[in-house]
Formats: C-alpha cells, structure tokens, sequence
C-alpha cells in the first residue's frame, strides 16, 4: 500500500501496454464515457425489483425469523418500544434499530405481517448496495463536476449485483435479522468518513460521528467496534495519529449522547439486572471467553469456535463469486499490484481492521462477517473491471472467470431440472397446488432454464467480441435475475415444508370458537411463530402435568405440544377426554405438532376442521 494515485479516481487501465483488437478499442472508448441514462434507469429498477423480491407473499421460515418477526409483532400490538420482547419477556440481546424500522413500516400500515417484518432488512440491505455504487462512483473529489466514466459505473454495478447475490447477503436481506441493519450501518459509516476525508469539513465529520454512534444500535457495540477498527488502521496507515486522536476524543460523549437515553429507558422500563445484561453479560460476554457457568450456553457459548474459524467458512458463503475474490486479493496484495489509490487504500484497511476484531473475537458466526461483505466484493469488482480493460489475461485470471460464469450457470439450472424431475418422482414434495399452480411452476422452470442456457453463451460471446468491459460489469446484474428465478421456483416448495402457518390456522380457528391456546413447547423459534399467528401472548406450560392441568379445566382448551414432547404427555391424559388434531402433509414442519383439545364446551370431534385431521381419545 505505497503512494497514493488520485483523490478518489482509481484507474481501470493500470496494466502494461500491449497491442490490443479492434474491438478492444471499441471497449477503450465506452469506458471513457458515461453508461447511457437508460441502462443505468433500468439497473436501478432491476436493483429495486432484486432487492424487494422474496419478501412478500410466504410465511415466517426458521427459528431465526420466526423469533424476530414475533418480537416486532409483539411491539406493535402491545405498545412497547424500549426494548424488543418476546410473549411479553424483554428479549436482551441486541439493540432495536431492526425493531424500531419494523415497527413504524407496521404503524404505517396499520397492521402486521410476515413481509412488513421482513421488509426493514430488504430496505437496508437495499441501502448497503446503494452506497456500494456511490462508493465506486462518488462522491467527487475537489473540483469533479463531470458524470463518472463508463468504466467506473460498470465496475461498481457488478460490485452490487455480486454483493447482493452472494449467498450469505442475498438469504439475511431476505429474513428478519439484525445482521443487515448492523451491516448498513457500518457501511453508511465508513462512507460518511469517506466523504469527510476527501473533502474535510467540520459538518461531514460531525455526521461520520453521529452515524457511527447511532450505528450502536444496529447489533451492539460491534457496530463501533467495526468501524473504528477500519477508520484507526487507515489513519495510522496514513500518519494522522492528529486526526485520529480528535475524532476519538469527540466520539465518545456523541456516543454517550446517543446510547444513554436508551439505557435510561432500559433501567425503566426492566431494571439494573437488564441493564448488566444487555451491556455486561451480553456485549462484553460475546467478545471474551466469559467462564461465568452461571451464564446459558445459548447464546454466550455456543458460538464459540477457532481463530480460523471465518477462513474455512466464509468461501462457501460468498458463493459463487469466492473464486473472483481470491484473484482480486491475490492481485490486489501482490508487491506489483496497481491497486494503489486511496480508496484501494482504504478498503484494504477496512477489511483488515474488520477481520482483525472479527478474529479475536470468542463469539464467531458467519453471519457476523457480513459487513465486509460490501468491501469484499468492491474490490472483486475493480479487480474483475481492471482485467476487462487488458488485452490479455493470465491463465489462473480466465480460469477464476470461466469457471465462475459456467458454475454459476451449471448450479443455476439444477433446480429448474430438479424441480421438474421431482414433480413426477416426488410429487408429495414438490407439487404445492392444485393442477394449474403445478403447470405454471413447471413453466417458469422451463422459462428460468432456457434463460440461464441462452445467457451464459451469450455473454461469452459478447466478451470474446470486444465488449469484454459489458460483459464482466453486467454479467452480475445477469446471475440476479436468474437467482430472482431460482426463488420464484423454490419458494413454494420450501413453504410447504417449513411453514407453521397450518397448525398456527387450526389453533387460531380454535381460539375463534372460543377455547383458550397455550403452548408446551421450550422453543423461542416455535413460541415466536405461535404468538406471531395467533395474534396473542400464551401460556407456557412447562411439563406433562401443567399440559394435564390445562386440559381437565371446566373451560374450553387447547394446547399446542411439539410431537416430541407426546410422549412424556400421552401417560397423563389417559382418563381425561380429549382430541388431538393434526394440520399440514405428513413430513411438514406444522405435521411435527399436534393441537390436543379437551372435550369442554364446544366440541370439536364432529366436524372434521379445515386442513386438520381429527383423532378421538
């Protein structure tokens, strides 16, 4: 990282010169010029459509999602903004920017559901991508009035196609997590800095400041953490131990301003012992090896693992792109590199500084690491626009490139060919409808097959024709559209499988005939969807004699039991009247429970109720 290029303009030419083709003069001169204002509108629209796509119209899917979207539910229809809370318990673990965004998109709407819960990390991971183009794009140094050059929009669109569809980023901008709004926040940070160290200002670093305090928020003092990290190894690198000094110095009482009205409303709102908990226990307790037994094993301990632990894991989550960043780092940190301008500079130090904590941490889950994501795949997209400009490359470089692009295409048709085989081979998984749902999933298969095998070739073809500069920047924007695809195809299948909506419907439908709906489970995954559906908090009964107890009740009942806990139920319901109904195909995540009812009030064994199956004890 020696010398400095320009303020912000980083060279997409840098290799030795060479003869070069006809059309690679063709490729020379789009590069010098802005993309056209129509392609760059229809980027945009593409980005929105990919970004909003696979939010709406399905159930909660996982634990993970089920636990989040129930908090902010839980919120809303409760009244509580403090803190998130989970059946009424304040849920500890992370601040509630996640839940604040979903909270107000519901109160807009005026009411909940799965994909107004989903939506905040769409939004934000919608931003992270925004600021990935501005980053490569902008802001302007001194001086710079002109619109970017081709070179730089096509260089940064395949930064954000490849940023969204890697693996990790394109499911945790489609579930309701933390993670994305603490990803957000971070880049917004280090894009404010950004900004402040091109053109100092006292106003631009004052917003670095206060972003990167409010950045708390997102997932807990690791958001900080991340971008002083980045922002110190920079300075350092740079000599300005001055710089670096003023803004710590200034930091900390912004911070203080920022957090402390929330801790306020904590003590309030739960005690000193939520206060330790959520800042103690819980935030310091991640980053260091806490051996207090006292504290759960979830989630204090059982994300511990190894100090390589994100080296072994991170390369599949970037997929398919994880070979095109290992020839990005390999060229961007060899002795020869051209990679020397300040931002080059820059990201280096951002994913140093990121990895550096990330390491040292005891607490390790891939998921933490989404915040480099955006400055991964940044500088695999200069790279991969750099080698579009040279006449030649290297073997290893169209190596990286034609495996990517043929794997990609090869992985992309395996589920339209699956889906197509497993209607006749398994129709019991994959047909989720009625004959006309099944035709039409089996059309877009093929709609989704024929265009992955027409767009590959072609976008060789349009490589090997002197366009080389189009095809790398938009081959990105070309593997999104096909992963909208390969959504559309499979979402109605993994709702099938992964759904508690049918069995949360039957105990719903038995709460509108009047029977009163506890649970018996232990999971905060199965309580979450419950309480999610049934639109109510419910009763936890926390053994076979509570389940017992509930059930011989006077009243009308019912109780939600996992069918693993049955067994430890059945011997306590031998001479209590009761009927269990079941909900869902067999094999299902709703089949795994059943709803025992008792046999007061209203009876329900006479009529057989919709989608449930009815057995009498």
């Amino acid at each position: 990282m020696q010398g400095e290029g320009p303020v912000h303009e980083f060279a997409l030419d840098n290799a030795s010169p060479v003869p070069i083709s006809a059309g690679q003069e063709v490729g020379r001169a789009i590069a010098g010029t802005p993309l056209d204002r129509r392609l760059q509108a229809a980027l945009w629209l593409l980005l929105v459509a990919f970004s909003l796509h696979g939010v709406f119209g399905r159930s909660l899917w996982g634990g993970i999602e089920s636990r989040e979207g129930a908090m902010i539910a839980d919120m809303y229809r409760h009244g509580t903004w403090v803190t998130p809370t989970i059946n009424g318990e304040p849920f500890l673990e992370k601040p509630p920017l996640l839940h604040w965004t979903g909270l107000v998109l519901c109160h807009l709407a005026g009411r909940v559901t799965e994909g107004l819960v989903r939506l905040p990390d769409a939004l934000y991971g919608l931003g992270t991508l925004a600021l990935v183009y501005l980053f490569l794009t902008g802001p302007r140094g001194p001086g710079q009035t002109v619109s970017p050059p081709a070179s730089r929009q096509l260089a940064a669109w395949a930064a954000v196609f490849m940023c969204g569809t890697a693996i990790e980023f394109h499911e945790y901008a489609r579930i309701v997590l933390t993670d994305m709004a603490l990803t957000f926040m971070v880049t917004l940070s280090l894009y404010l800095f950004w900004r402040a160290w091109l053109r100092p200002e006292i106003g631009r670093w004052l917003l670095f400041l206060v972003v990167a305090a409010a950045a708390f928020y997102g997932k807990g003092l690791i958001g900080p953490a991340l971008i002083w990290s980045a922002v110190a190894l920079f300075l350092l690198w740079k000599r300005r131990l001055r710089l670096l000094a003023g803004l710590a110095v200034a930091y900390v009482p912004l911070l203080l301003i920022v957090v402390l009205p929330w801790v306020y409303a904590l003590y309030r709102f739960a005690g000193a012992a939520a206060v330790k908990f959520a800042f103690w226990d819980n935030q310091v307790g991640r980053f260091f090896r806490f051996a207090d037994p006292a504290l759960p094993y979830d989630p204090f301990r059982i994300s511990w693992e190894p100090i390589y632990y994100y080296l072994l894991r991170l390369p599949v989550h970037l997929a398919p792109w994880t070979l095109l960043l290992v020839a990005a780092l390999v060229s961007w940190w060899r002795r020869s590199s051209p990679f020397r301008e300040q931002l080059h500079v820059f990201f280096t130090c951002v994913v140093a500084g990121m990895f550096l904590v990330l390491h040292v941490s005891a607490s390790k889950v891939v998921s933490y690491a989404l915040p480099t994501y955006p400055f991964l795949l940044m500088m695999a997209g200069i790279w991969l626009l750099c080698a579009a400009e040279r006449a030649k490359l290297s073997w290893p470089e169209r190596l990286c490139i034609d495996v990517t692009t043929w794997g990609s295409a090869i992985l992309f048709s395996l589920v339209p060919i699956a889906f197509a085989v497993g209607i006749f081979v398994r129709p019991d998984l994959v047909r989720t409808g009625g004959t006309a749902a099944t035709v039409g999933s089996l059309v877009l298969a093929g709609l989704l097959l024929a265009f992955i095998a027409a767009g590959a070739p072609a976008l060789r073809r349009l490589a090997r024709s002197g366009s080389r500069l189009l095809a790398y920047g938009l081959g990105p924007a070309i593997v999104a559209v096909a992963a909208m695809g390969v959504v559309q195809v499979v979402t109605p299948v993994i709702e099938r499988s992964r759904s508690w909506k049918p069995i949360a419907t039957l105990a719903k439908q038995e709460a509108g005939r009047g029977r009163a709906v506890a649970f018996a489970g232990d999971l905060q995954a199965d309580l979450g969807a419950f309480t999610f559906y049934l639109e109510s908090r419910l009763q936890v009964l926390a053994s076979a004699d509570d389940v017992a107890s509930y059930l011989s009740a006077s009243d009308p009942r019912a109780v939600i039991v996992p069918e693993g806990r049955l067994r430890s139920v059945y011997p306590k319901l031998l001479s209590l009247p009761h009927t269990e109904l079941l909900a869902g195909a067999p094999g299902t995540l709703s089949r795994s429970f059943v709803l025992l009812v008792n046999r007061s009030g209203e009876e329900t064994t006479t009529t057989k109720p919709k989608s449930g199956v009815v057995a009498e004890h």
